[in-house]
Parts: C-alpha cells; structure tokens; sequence
C-alpha cells in the first residue's frame, strides 16, 4: 500500500511506512557533553562539533537521553525519514548530499544508491530521528537555523561531518530556549496584578496642605 506525499517540491508515491515498526530504540549517553558545551554559547552561539565530540570522548556519563536506531535500514527507507521529518526540498537536498536533483527522483524511484550516498543518507535520516525522538518541530526557520559554527544542519552534512552529533546539539539549544520561555512565563503568570483605579496615575493628596 502506497500514498502520494508532497513535501516541499517533492510529489511521489512512496511506502505508507517508512520502517519505524522494525527500527528498536536505545539510548546513548551523548546529552550531558552537549548540556555543558551549550552553557558556554548560550542560545545564540556558534558550536563546534569537534568540540562536542572531544568533550563526549574524555568522560563518561551515567544518563542517556538520544535515541539511535539499532536495526539498518534501507536507502529508501532512510529517504522516507528524512522526507518525513526534515521535509527538505529536493534541490536542498541534492545540495546536501552533492549529487543531482535527477539522482534523488531516481533514488525515489527504486534506483539503487551508491555506498557513499547510502552512508550520507543514513547519517542524515538518524538526525531526523534524533529530532523527533527530542520533539522538536521542524520547519523552514530550523533547517535555516545557524547554530554549529555558523551553519545550518543541512551545511553540516553537506561538509561531511555528523549530521546526527549536530542535530543532538540542535535539539539541546531548542530544549534550553523551551525550559527558559517556561519559566518566564511563570513569572509573569505569578506576578501579582495591581487593580486600576480613577485616581491611578494622580499623586498622593497632601492633607497639610
């Protein structure tokens, strides 16, 4: 069974699963390298993974908090996740993985995929993963976001280096910004409202007067 799916340009039929059902969760110890390097930019800094990844490699960590998908996929299957969560263009996603706008409707219709696009594809549908399991929104202003050394996610994996280490940071800097805006509006929830009267904004009488 089949359904037509348009996301940003692309119209094509594709499975009506993408094998979620197969694909076992585990969770890996990566949040707290990237909670720590996080507190050094704040919500508007620039990152560098190798930095994240220096800062997992030297410690060790007792919590785990990012999903990774044990079973392997297929190349087409990743596609699907990667349309189904980053929802990219065609032409960005061409880009991304330097090959031709041709080559990803080919690759949607069952073509098989070179190696090294497989890996590419792979890396990119697991920080789609990564981004859902975290419950972030995706959406045009966070794909444009610039976060890890004044790139995007999509120019992270279009240099090579870890899409899914970059979508764990990303996912990181959305979950602090969510944690700050709650407890802003907590306090302007718990602040006392003060009743307007007539006589509000006039001074105090003076009865000696």
């Amino acid at each position: 069974m089949s359904s037509e799916m348009s996301y940003g340009g692309w119209v094509t039929e594709r499975p009506a699963t993408t094998g979620g059902s197969s694909s076992l969760v585990r969770l890996v110890g990566w949040v707290a390298a990237a909670g720590a390097a996080l507190t050094v930019i704040g919500t508007g800094g620039h990152l560098s993974l190798e930095r994240l990844q220096t800062g997992a490699q030297q410690a060790l960590y007792s919590t785990a908090d990012v999903a990774v998908v044990e079973d392997v996929r297929t190349p087409a299957e990743d596609l699907a996740r990667i349309r189904e969560v980053l929802r990219p263009a065609v032409s960005d996603l061409a880009a991304t993985l330097g090959v031709s706008r041709q080559s990803v409707y080919n690759w949607l219709n069952g073509e098989q995929v070179a190696e090294e696009n497989a890996a590419r594809l792979a890396d990119l549908a697991q920080a789609a993963d990564v981004l859902a399991h975290k419950g972030v929104a995706v959406n045009a202003a966070l794909l444009k976001r610039r976060f890890a050394n004044g790139r995007t996610l999509m120019q992270v994996a279009q240099s090579g280096e870890s899409a899914r280490d970059a979508a764990l940071v990303l996912a990181q800097i959305h979950q602090r910004e969510s944690a700050q805006r709650e407890r802003m509006n907590a306090r302007i929830a718990n602040r006392a409202k003060t009743s307007a009267t007539a006589d509000f904004d006039l001074p105090s009488s003076n009865d000696q007067a």
